[in-house]
């Protein structure tokens, strides 16, 4: 009898209107405090069916979690990290935007830089773009933003796989600032000094190149050289990449690679390259680094430790760690 009772419920759960299956599930789970069990044998479904319309009801906004002190808490951890870090400035990625997979936390990281950018970059600053995933994503949000001069600050490689270029990069937030870019048309690097010294007096790469030394704001990634979530990492020949290994490098910054200590390495791109050198990083007024994530902890904390980094835009559980950290 009970089971042709459970069998009828079912049906009837399965015929109904969704929005009212996840409200009913929502309220007796979230509300009432009933098990999955529960919810099932009351139901008539098993309790993994249970657990999807769970799912399926905050997917689809039938629930929402409101931490009323969250945001005064993520203003908090960031003004801790500036203190701790001697940043000018953080953002911390709100705790329940923090979790997710890496392409969704890249995503979020890329909207809340957007509005950091929106809200901070004014007319004619010089803006230097490097490359990465979480800048393709911060590009992709943009929709407004005053008058620019943007500048490419290293040149390109093919194996370097990101949905834009740093040329892409560098054209699309001069289009949506109309402002002016200044790419760089070359390979990231050349195997002969002497070529790349010629190289770099050209007139057209010149003209980015002059800009090193005066930009207002460079927003940049960090790659992550522990966990191999760095794009150089993957594009290095196996000699650099083994000479910087041999050093403990920890993370990079454009073109420049910084060991776990803090400390800045010397690598073969800083004489066969056309990127932005180390000093030239730390005379930029406002040095923004965006990354989030514990494969990207480690890096994260030796940018820190450098002193490159004047504002940092990370999530909730990375800025807990580093407040941890000694």
């Amino acid at each position: 009898m009970k089971k042709a009772v459970a069998e009828n419920n079912s049906k009837k759960w399965l015929s109904d209107n969704p929005k009212y299956i996840y409200s009913f599930v929502a309220k007796k789970y979230f509300s009432e405090m009933k098990t999955k069990s529960e919810i099932a044998d009351e139901m008539g479904i098993s309790r993994f069916k249970v657990a999807r319309l769970i799912a399926e009801a905050i997917e689809n906004e039938y629930v929402k979690f409101v931490f009323p002190k969250q945001q005064a808490l993520d203003e908090e951890l960031a003004q801790n990290i500036c203190n701790k870090y001697s940043l000018n400035d953080a953002v911390v990625l709100s705790m329940i935007d923090s979790y997710g997979d890496r392409q969704l936390l890249t995503d979020k990281l890329g909207i809340v830089t957007a509005n950091y950018l929106s809200d901070h970059l004014k007319q004619d600053m010089k803006v230097g773009i490097a490359w990465g995933r979480v800048l393709s994503s911060t590009v992709s949000t943009l929709r407004e933003l005053p008058p620019l001069h943007v500048v490419q600050l290293a040149g390109v490689h093919p194996k370097i796989e990101f949905s834009q270029s740093p040329i892409d990069l560098i054209h699309k937030i001069a289009s949506i600032s109309n402002g002016k870019a200044y790419p760089i048309y070359l390979p990231m690097w050349v195997d002969d000094e002497n070529v790349a010294r010629q190289i770099a007096n050209d007139q057209f790469v010149a003209e980015a190149r002059r800009f090193y030394t005066n930009l207002d704001v460079i927003i940049t990634g960090i790659g992550a050289w522990k966990s191999g979530s760095s794009s150089l990492f993957n594009i290095f020949p196996d000699e650099w990449r083994e000479g910087l290994l041999a050093h403990d490098v920890c993370a990079d910054i454009c073109t420049t690679f910084i060991d776990s200590k803090g400390k800045v390495i010397e690598s073969p791109i800083d004489k066969l390259g056309f990127g932005i050198s180390h000093e030239q990083i730390k005379k930029t007024n406002n040095v923004i680094g965006v990354a989030g994530g514990e494969d990207k902890y480690e890096a994260v904390l030796a940018s820190l430790r450098s002193g490159i980094l004047d504002t940092l835009i990370t999530d909730f559980d990375t800025a807990v760690k580093l407040m941890d950290e000694n």
